[in-house]
């Protein structure tokens, strides 16, 4: 199979999972919405926040360098696996410091006790099988997807079962501690080939040499995404964070998550021919292509039918989401043209043009989305974060003109040709 079919198969799989994923998640904001309150989805949506900055923080980089590295799994598989499993414990220790000083940043002191509960997740995760990633690497796509796939529909129904059960947040974050146990146990019952606790500095000086400005990234890839939550929490309340968490579920994921599928199966491939151009070129003009028709399919019937969505899957309790799924839904297309240009940056080592590019959006973001938010509330933040992906998107668009311009003079192609 060429580079190009393995793309599409990657593409094709991951299109699926998310395609599968959506439907899901679908199904669980229907019910949950129906058990909770905007207010418990809020205070989840906090807990998540601490996860993901502390996660962020204390990036490595263990998958994509082992992505892009010659050596086998095998080579990284024992330090790999202590690298993650003191990062779990250091994740841990963040989260329980960040819920502290949450609790009184939002005086609710529930806080304290979710987000600590949460902090075992991290710890739990940290013992997974790193041999998972030779799924991705060797381009095991349906093999990858039916796992992800299956740990992914288990978090759901044990988030429905425990939701409906403590009708509280607490139902959803021990959702997750149990579906990260069966993670670490399927990932060693299904695969031969399982790590032992033993660290060897050189191996791991390749992992963290290869992070260095990775790490910066990825922090910044997260506060990108997640920022708009505690700025519109900041604003607002629980109540109005809550609205949004799962209006941002239903309509910028929809899209943005696109280019994630595309970044999943294509940067395996484009790792491979980073060093020729020619063809680099023409895999990622098919890929980037490819996900901005189907974010486009899909941002349409959302944008079109944006109250009966609202009042169909979520109810009445929840129609102040109404005025802010039009701006989510192109502010996720937005970000779809911005993420899959970060898959080219990976690829291509370019971390220092991914970083800044982020790190502007980063400072749009909470500029506008606080300014528009106390001039307008709820509503205001969401058009903010919505003009922050519009004003930064001339970076991206001059970065891709130019790894997509001619090598030669225009007038010398067209003699040629």
């Amino acid at each position: 199979m060429g580079y190009t079919q393995k793309i599409i198969s990657g593409f094709s799989w991951e299109t699926i999972l998310k395609i599968a994923t959506y439907g899901l998640t679908v199904v669980k904001i229907y019910f949950l919405a129906r058990i909770l309150n905007p207010a418990d989805f809020g205070l989840f949506s906090l807990a998540l926040i601490a996860l993901g900055v502390s996660e962020s923080m204390t990036q490595t980089g263990i998958n994509l360098t082992i992505m892009q590295s010659e050596h086998s799994v095998d080579f990284f598989l024992d330090t790999a696996w202590v690298i993650s499993i003191i990062r779990g414990f250091a994740i841990g220790i963040i989260m329980m410091l960040v819920g502290y000083i949450m609790s009184f940043f939002y005086n609710q002191p529930e806080l304290i006790t979710l987000v600590g509960l949460s902090a075992l997740i991290p710890v739990i995760k940290g013992f997974i099988n790193p041999y998972i990633i030779e799924l991705h690497k060797k381009m095991y796509y349906r093999q990858d997807t039916l796992y992800r796939f299956a740990i992914l529909a288990i978090q759901i129904l044990l988030s429905l079962a425990l939701g409906a059960w403590f009708r509280s947040a607490f139902g959803l974050v021990i959702a997750l501690i149990l579906s990260a146990l069966i993670e670490v146990f399927s990932s060693f019952v299904l695969f031969n080939k399982k790590p032992i606790f033993n660290y060897l500095s050189s191996r791991a000086k390749i992992i963290f040499d290869n992070a260095r400005w990775l790490s910066i990234g990825t922090l910044l890839q997260y506060l990108v995404e997640n920022i708009d939550d505690f700025l519109v929490g900041t604003i607002s309340n629980t109540y109005f964070l809550g609205i949004y968490h799962n209006a941002y579920s239903l309509t910028h994921k929809a899209t943005s998550e696109t280019a994630k599928s595309v970044h999943y199966g294509s940067i395996p491939v484009l790792t491979k021919i980073a060093n020729d151009q020619p063809r680099l070129k023409k895999a990622f003009f098919k890929s980037f292509s490819a996900t901005l028709m189907i974010a486009l399919l899909a941002s349409i019937p959302i944008y079109l039918f944006n109250e009966s969505l609202v009042t169909f899957l979520l109810g009445d309790q929840w129609l102040a989401a109404i005025p802010v799924i039009r701006p989510l839904i192109i502010a996720g297309f937005l970000q779809t043209i911005s993420m899959s240009s970060y898959t080219l940056m990976l690829a291509t080592k370019k971390y220092k043009i991914m970083n800044l590019h982020m790190f502007i959006s980063l400072v749009f973001m909470v500029l506008l989305i606080w300014y528009f938010g106390k001039q307008a509330g709820f509503t205001g933040a969401v058009n903010g974060l919505l003009w922050s992906r519009l004003v930064t998107l001339p970076i991206i668009c001059y970065y891709l003109w130019q790894f997509f311009k001619p090598t030669q003079p225009l007038v010398k192609l067209i003699k040629k040709a």
